[in-house]
């Protein structure tokens, strides 16, 4: 059978098998509460006007006998007999069972109760240990109290023995720790009192957790929320087990169990029956599972009833070691009583016990934990490996959960509309609080108890293991005096000295062991144990780090929300955040375990220690990562190692720089975190079995790599899909791949494998020494038809590069609403590509791309400095046909090394601010909190330009924009922060859209003030003799990445503007071009229309501007995000980011593409660039000397 099938029906026949599972047990859970309410309803209405006082003093009542078994109670002992004494009714006897006690619960008794050994036959109707001797008290006042003290059988056989002794004809059986309410016995025997044709043959009553309650004299005298976690837990699960159900079954009369804690029983038929079955730890369930199938084989008509009043108050195990034996003995009692009655199961001849009780204890009670941790794994595993989607996993375990909780809520809410034991509101609150960490805390431990159950029962263990208690908590009391007698002296056997015979001993020849037994075997037999515990102590610690990841994750949206508002799929970007950040902490586990090991072996402290340094120094990065994301919209990646450090401080001083507020905040976060780590991990170490529980899910999610999944969990929208973001992965695995990248070779002989990949379409020339040089066509002068007929004077050239202009903004359809109204104005008289790509995310790349449609290179072109090859560039060609060339710039100029590449193309000047006049009425922009300034402001730049009065030659200006950058500090700012105002009522927003928009007021304040500046120099350049023969050019940089994105080319999504008096018509276009495709168009149009001298052969990656009118895309672009991210490349209608291939539609939205052909198709080009990219970084050349000598800068 083919394997792929054989999965696929296993994965069917799990995961339908475990849905179909789960929907049945959620509908049980919903029909239990619906009954539990009728029957308690019912119980409340019929008992509410009882006198309970009338039946205690009868002596008509029946007569009741206590049977108590103790086993090493010495702790408790004596208060809970008093307790049990205190009960007031006629007709009782009290008889405490010792079975075996190894400590001194015996001894108390006799000392506290004045208890003397007495001569009593016991008739051995149910066969059991021997009896060693049967007590009762000197003192009348305690005539009700018999003691047996027996050998020890368990608590099944030293109930036998209550049985034999007992003299009433109604048992009523309890754990000894119990303390009883005052008119509990009273309530319980009632429905015995009640029955009619319907014999009741058992009673049980709710048992409450007595943790922190206070005890005097034996009785409870204060109800308390317990103090303890664990305990109150069990508070949670009692109610929602007794008062649900139990009730709800009870309705049914379909009851398998009575809790061994306090219950009532026919002496008779429990005396028919056998008594208690010794050979299970579960005795109470299996007594009343054979005493219900004796009445059904019999015909007889019976009830098995339950109380819904608070009557019995127990103390509660406190520690994980001694929760998990019990919960242990509970599956194994549960599964050798459904054993024992197998023949029950689904046989129409025991009625509801056969065809419901039996088997909603067998599939959702016995099989439960093992179904719940195994398809918990399973679902887990087929996630990890691809079978199963995460969001549907997650969203299935969310609806899980959720489930529960509102299920523990309901029974709170009973609780507190019944009985209400608990009257402080913050009790009740508190109780919530515990519901919600049940399902990561309390729940997958008691699943781990029962599965270790079902271990030990296969192991055939039948051992209860020890219970010790701690004692209730007890008030100061003035106790009943009893008479201080001398304790009979305990009999002790004499010792028996075992007597050997005298022999002759052979010597003994001492044997040297080798090293290996001396030191390599002991050392090797302690590193599991070692390796072992080194994770416990390190899964604390990584659980109090992934708490702070969560509050580091909670400050991040904090600070977002108060910055930029309500984010859209809020509750996604919270769900699929967290599961990122459970993803990267899973990844810090796996790779930070080794080391911490290491300094766990030189010592706990040194681990300890080092774990604090580390935590508190990544959560303090995530924090720093998560600032600079909420500032840019950004998350920062890999380009951090690609800007120089006057690069990094101009950014940083732009940004506000550090402040005393911000160092002050720092200080204190620090010193929060590392209190943490120092404090909390000792309270989370986890114990056994919660131990393998994280092994396997770091193993498992190790071995699916989740950060990667999770890569997956996509909330919408880019900005959403950015703040969903783990900050810190998303930064060390973007670092990691730039010092360490991956080569990714192609398989060539795949069906789907493309070899015309270049992006460019023209024949290679020379491809192993210059991998981009290529023939260029002559048939893409695509400017001429649109331009009056050329004569013998070239054209003026001014290329306005506008700093984060995107068309999300700007123009007609802009998706955010336009906010460049001279820039629409003038695309009507324009040439106009509505549609067009930056090559780049960040300004690094514009100049080489626009003016040379160079590659990138490693970290862009302009990274390589001195080192940038030689090339052909439109101010190189520009220049050797006579152009005056020019930059301006209002900034420093040797950012992002744009000087060293404006000199590599030989222009003739660079303007920046180094440059600009002192006097003049030329304005820097206003600096930031730390006193940097970006440099001059647009207007003062345009204004500079407009001072070049030369209008003989024929000239190329080159214009760069600043003040659209952050921090977004504009002069003049109320004046644009008022037409910002003004053009959200042109634009007829809402109310709540303004305040969404007033979020990012200084943005677009500042695009309103740049496109007021660009209208102001175009009416000035109007005035020139030259502006008649001048082609202005403009662009943008890349898309202002402040401003929430909505999709990944959203950040490359540009408009491109030409416009000139030369116009022989206007024209929009909606085909796709790029930034790489001005050089090659305008040096088409100049080659061809004005006969400039322009080469054949070139090096450049665009193939001209696509002058159809409709969507279409014929190039192949790669995209450069950040300097060193290189995983975008658009090709036809598809865009590939990543992993992940998305159509492109007509307004440049994108849809999500999963055909495996495309995806190879784009890879398998994008890949053919980059090799061809890196080949150029390998060789340093793009064009033959020869070429450079005469078309390259000089």
């Amino acid at each position: 059978m083919n394997w792929n099938i054989l999965v696929d029906i296993l994965f069917d026949i799990l995961t339908y098998g475990i849905f179909i599972y789960s929907t049945l047990l959620l509908l049980s859970y919903i029909a239990i509460a619906v009954f539990s309410i009728g029957e308690t309803r019912k119980y409340l209405k019929k008992n509410s006007f009882t006198d309970y006082r009338m039946l205690a003093s009868s002596v008509h009542a029946p007569s009741v006998t206590i049977l108590a078994p103790a086993y090493n109670e010495g702790m408790t002992i004596v208060e809970n007999i008093r307790s049990l004494l205190s009960i007031y009714y006629v007709n009782l006897e009290l008889i405490v069972i010792n079975d075996g006690s190894k400590d001194d619960c015996l001894q108390k008794m006799i000392t506290a109760y004045d208890l003397e050994k007495i001569d009593y036959f016991v008739d051995y109707k149910i066969k059991t240990k021997e009896v060693r001797g049967v007590y009762k008290s000197r003192n009348p006042i305690y005539h009700k109290l018999l003691v047996v003290d027996k050998v020890n059988g368990g608590k099944a056989d030293a109930l036998n023995v209550g049985i034999n002794i007992a003299s009433n004809k109604y048992l009523v059986c309890i754990d000894v720790d119990c303390i009883l309410e005052q008119d509990a016995l009273l309530k319980m025997i009632k429905p015995f009192l009640e029955q009619t044709d319907e014999k009741v043959i058992a009673s049980g009553g709710v048992v409450r957790i007595a943790n922190s309650c206070v005890i005097e004299d034996g009785k409870l005298v204060k109800v308390k929320l317990a103090s303890e976690y664990l305990p109150r837990m069990q508070i949670l699960e009692y109610i929602r087990a007794f008062i649900l159900g139990r009730m709800a079954w009870s309705r049914l009369n379909g009851l398998m169990l009575i809790s061994g804690a306090f219950g009532a029983f026919d002496k008779e038929i429990a005396i028919k029956c056998g008594g208690y079955d010794h050979n299970t730890v579960g005795e109470d369930m299996e007594l009343v599972v054979r005493m219900r199938r004796y009445m059904e084989e019999r015909n007889e008509k019976y009830r098995v009833t339950y109380i819904p009043d608070p009557l019995c108050w127990t103390e509660a195990p406190n520690s994980f070691n001694i929760l998990g034996r019990q919960r242990n003995r509970w599956t194994r009692g549960t599964i050798e009583t459904l054993k024992f009655h197998k023949k029950m199961f689904f046989n129409p001849k025991y009625g509801l016990l056969g065809m419901l009780s039996y088997p909603y204890w067998f599939f959702f009670e016995m099989c439960a934990p093992v179904i719940e941790f195994f398809g918990f794994v399973c679902f887990f595993i087929f996630a990890a490996f691809g079978l199963l989607d995460w969001g549907f996993f997650f969203a299935y375990l969310l609806f899980i959960i959720s489930f529960g909780y509102l299920y523990s809520a309901f029974a709170i809410l009973m609780e507190v509309i019944t009985y209400n034991q608990y009257k402080r509101r913050t009790d009740i609150l508190i109780l919530l609080l515990t519901a919600l960490t049940e399902p990561f805390y309390f729940h997958p431990f008691v699943v781990w108890s029962a599965i270790k159950g079902y271990i030990d029962y296969f192991r055939k263990k039948k051992a209860w293991g020890e219970m010790t208690r701690q004692g209730f908590t007890q008030k100061a009391t003035t106790n009943t005096p009893v008479p201080i007698v001398e304790a009979p002296a305990l009999v002790v056997p004499e010792p028996v000295i075992a007597v050997t015979e005298a022999t002759t001993e052979e010597p003994v020849i001492a044997v040297k062991e080798s090293f290996y037994k001396r030191k390599v075997a002991p050392f090797l037999s302690k590193i599991p144990d070692v390796l072992f515990e080194s994770f416990r102590y390190y899964i604390g610690h990584m659980l109090v780090l992934l708490l702070l990841l969560f509050v580091a994750r909670g400050i991040e949206l904090g600070i977002d929300y108060s910055e930029h508002g309500k984010p859209a799929q809020l509750d996604k970007i919270i769900l699929y955040g967290l599961a990122k950040d459970i993803a990267f902490a899973t990844l810090i586990t796996l790779w930070g375990y080794i080391p911490f090991t290491l300094l766990f072996i030189i010592g706990r402290k040194t681990a300890h220690i080092s774990f604090i340094i580390f935590g508190t120094l990544l959560t303090l990065v995530q924090i720093a990562l998560s600032k600079y994301f909420v500032t840019s919209l950004v998350p920062l990646g890999a380009d951090l190692w690609s800007y120089s450090w006057a690069d990094i401080q101009q950014t940083v001083g732009a940004s506000g720089g550090l402040n005393i507020v911000t160092i002050a905040l720092l200080v204190v976060t620090t010193c929060i975190f590392a209190i943490s780590l120092r404090k909390l991990p000792h309270l989370l170490l986890p114990n056994d079995g919660l131990v393998v529980f994280f092994i396997l899910m770091v193993v498992t999610g190790g071995i699916r790599n989740l950060s990667r999944v999770t890569d997956n969990m996509l909330p919408g929208n880019e900005y959403s899909n950015n703040l969903s973001l783990n900050k810190s992965y998303f930064f060390y695995k973007a670092s990691y791949d730039q010092f360490f990248p991956t080569t990714i070779e192609d398989d060539i002989y795949k069906d789907e494998y493309v070899p015309d990949n270049m992006l460019v379409e023209d024949v290679e020339v020379d491809p192993k020494n210059f991998p981009f040089l290529h023939r260029i066509d002559s048939t893409k002068n695509v400017l001429s038809p649109f331009f009056v007929k050329a004569d013998s004077t070239p054209p003026n050239f001014v290329i306005i590069l506008v700093e984060g202009l995107g068309r999300a903004f700007s123009n007609q359809n802009a998706y955010l609403g336009s906010f460049t109204p001279f820039l629409d104005s003038l695309s009507t008289q324009s040439l106009y590509w509505e549609n067009f790509l930056s090559t780049s995310g960040r300004t690094f790349s514009v100049l080489p791309s626009v003016l040379g449609s160079l590659p990138f290179g490693n970290t862009g072109f302009t990274e390589l400095g001195d080192q940038m090859p030689e090339h052909i560039s439109l101010v190189s060609l520009l220049k050797r046909n006579n152009y005056k060339t020019s930059f301006y710039y209002g900034g420093d100029a040797s950012f992002d090394n744009m000087a060293v590449f404006l000199r590599k193309t030989g222009i003739d000047k660079v303007y920046d601010e180094e440059n600009f006049p002192s006097s003049g009425g030329y304005f820097k922009l206003p600096a930031s909190a730390s006193g940097f300034s970006w440099g001059y402001d647009d207007a003062s730049v345009f204004k500079y330009a407009l001072t070049d009065t030369d209008t003989l030659s024929p000239s190329l200006k080159v214009l760069l924009t600043v003040a659209t950058h952050s921090p977004f500090l504009i002069n003049n700012a109320s004046t644009y922060l008022n037409f910002f105002e003004k053009r959200m009522e042109d634009l007829k927003f809402s109310e709540a859209q303004k305040k969404t928009y007033r979020n990012y007021s200084k943005q677009y304040a500042s695009i309103l003030y740049t496109d007021q500046a660009i209208k102001e120099f175009i009416n000035n350049y109007r005035r020139r003799s030259d502006f008649k023969n001048t082609v202005f050019i403009i662009t943008g940089d890349h898309r202002m990445p402040e401003i929430p994105m909505s999709t990944k080319i959203d950040r490359y999504h540009v408009p491109l503007l030409i416009y000139s008096p030369l116009l022989a018509k206007k024209q929009k276009f909606s085909s796709v071009s790029s930034h790489f495709d001005i050089t090659p168009t305008l040096t088409a149009w100049l080659k061809y229309s004005h006969k400039l001298n322009i080469p054949d052969i070139n090096a450049w990656l665009g193939t001209g501007i696509d002058t159809a009118v409709r969507f279409r895309n014929i190039h192949t672009i790669a995209l450069k995000q950040t300097k060193p991210e290189l995983i975008d490349f658009v090709r036809g209608d598809y865009m590939l980011n990543g992993d992940a291939v998305f159509k492109i539609m007509p307004n440049m939205d994108l849809e999500p593409d999963n055909t495996p052909e495309k995806k190879f198709s784009l890879k398998s080009a994008f890949n053919k660039f980059k090799k061809n990219n890196q080949d150029f970084v390998t060789n340093g050349k793009l064009v033959p000397d020869s070429l450079s000598k005469k078309y390259g800068g000089r």
